[in-house]
């Protein structure tokens, strides 16, 4: 088919679903979209309506140039940034892309020409130079901030510098035992065929599966994989997202089980008529809502993450001052308990929750409760459900090994080294799913290899943050990843959901 024809079929198709185009009239509005899907692509008019396919809805990317490192290396350096902090730039030679760096966690800028790039949520970014061309600073939304140094401290961008296109020379070595509870053993052990899992830890070397930050396997009660990549490490807590929501369930089982809670099956809204006397779009569904409800994501608030039209979508709810307030006085469109929809605010309510019912800070709880039990002593968490957090989220960041440990006390009904940190009926609860569904904050996961179906149990956040538990398999995987934003960058999810199927499962052959 000639562009002429997909043109015409493109703007046929876009006027059946209301879509506009306008001519491009500067630099800045003539990028030009594509979408991959589709195979369509525009090259002389420009998508009005937030570069959404008019045919499949998929968020379309931009159709760039192409460039070089050497072009790219001229943006190096450390820029003003937000909020009077500061930002690294850094090019990396694995994928010829101007990486963004902020809180040692890195993001893909698109290279349009010269001097502008658009980031991941599709500003348009323009670099501004002197009569020297030499770069000064550059531009987001008229906001212009200032070029500092080319001295900085640099993030590692390979996943293994020492061996960097010769990933053939890497040998499998069994896990360090370490005095953290973790048992160690060897992959041959206790898989049928190790070759696939060397051969996955091979394909990360080489970047066909990039930003993948650590692998680990625990498997018959031992550690028997664990690989790290970009300078990352056994000692570096790192950043959870929204696999925090899992634990944050598993937090709020202690507070039942201490007695704080009285049950799960309780009503939700009067336990926080004290901190909000008025909620917003009351009605008699909104107060049958259950504590339940809410681990279970079947709320019945117009909230789902993925909906840019939800009013309670994470976006929409960052923006607020007081995230727990704005998820409670969203509206009902449904009835709650039914249909589940993954919502953000739900886990952020049942964090305060917990701190309501026990009077104290949830990180403190935790740590008291959950994480000195476990032996976990190397983390970061502020749990601060505002504006205040909207860098940080309100994350958790844990070790590799740590995840491990949780998951594994999760694998034994709540416990770790025979002692009950959780109940038993609670973590039976938390897995009591029904096909793919949610149980208390986490989610069935099932994964196809070999010609047959397994089910995991999976804690997941943004950029690849995967832990999954196998119970028929008697296995633990944990990923860690910096793929943000993956799916709403590339239209595809992150790397872990295809190593799991073609390597970790392979294995059982």
């Amino acid at each position: 088919m000639t562009f002429k024809n997909i043109l015409l079929s493109l703007i046929t198709i876009a006027s059946l679903f209301g879509c506009k185009f306008e001519e491009a009239k500067t630099p800045e509005e003539s990028i030009v979209y594509k979408c991959t899907p589709c195979n369509l692509e525009c090259d002389t008019l420009t998508f009005v309506q937030a570069a959404i396919c008019p045919h499949c809805k998929m968020k379309l990317l931009p159709l760039t140039e192409k460039t070089t490192l050497t072009k790219l290396i001229e943006y190096e350096g450390k820029y003003e940034y937000s909020g009077n902090s500061t930002i690294n730039l850094i090019a990396s030679k694995l994928d010829t892309t101007l990486y963004a760096v902020v809180d040692n966690e890195k993001y893909p800028l698109t290279y349009i020409s010269d001097n502008i790039f658009t980031n991941r949520i599709d500003q348009l970014i323009v670099f501004q130079r002197d009569k020297s061309e030499n770069i000064v600073s550059y531009k987001i939304d008229e906001e212009v901030f200032k070029f500092l140094t080319k001295d900085f401290k640099r993030l590692e961008m390979l996943p293994r510098k020492d061996l960097f296109q010769h990933s053939e020379k890497y040998t499998y070595q069994q896990p360090e035992k370490m005095n953290d509870g973790l048992d160690v053993g060897n992959l041959n052990d206790v898989f049928v065929d190790s070759e696939p899992l060397v051969e996955m830890v091979r394909k990360t070397i080489d970047g066909k599966y990039q930003n993948i930050h650590s692998i680990l396997i625990y498997k018959n009660n031992k550690l028997v994989l664990e690989e790290y990549f970009y300078d990352h490490s056994k000692d570096v807590p790192h950043q959870l997202r929204s696999a925090t929501k899992s634990i944050i369930g598993g937090i709020l089982g202690i507070a039942k089980d201490r007695g704080f809670i009285e049950s799960e099956n309780d009503k939700l809204l009067p336990y926080f008529e004290s901190r909000y006397p008025e909620i917003e779009n009351l009605d008699s569904r909104k107060k049958s809502l259950t504590i339940e409800n809410f681990l279970m994501y079947r709320h019945g608030l117009d909230c789902e993450d993925s909906n840019q039209d939800s009013k309670g979508n994470e976006m929409a709810m960052m923006e607020s001052e007081d995230w727990v307030k704005y998820t409670l006085d969203l509206p009902m469109i449904s009835e709650p308990g039914i249909a589940s929809s993954y919502c953000t605010g739900c886990a952020l309510t049942l964090g305060s929750l917990v701190e309501i019912t026990t009077k104290r800070n949830i990180e403190d709880f935790a740590r008291e409760n959950l994480f000195q039990p476990l032996g976990i002593t190397n983390y970061d968490w502020v749990f601060e459900p505002n504006k205040a957090s909207m860098t940080n989220f309100s994350q958790l960041k844990l070790t590799s090994r740590d995840l491990i440990k949780l998951a594994k006390m999760y694998m034994d009904n709540g416990k770790w080294q025979e002692k009950q940190i959780i109940s038993e009926s609670w973590v039976t609860k938390t897995f009591r799913m029904e096909d793919g569904d949610y149980g208390y904050l986490w989610q069935e996961r099932i994964f196809e290899a070999n010609g047959k179906k397994y089910s995991s149990y999976q804690a997941s956040g943004n950029g690849g943050q995967k832990i999954n538990i196998w119970p028929e398999l008697d296995m633990i995987t944990v990923f860690t990843g910096g793929n943000y934003n993956s799916f709403q960058l590339y239209g595809k999810s992150t790397p872990p959901n295809e190593m799991i199927p073609n390597y970790i499962l392979k294995a059982y052959k």
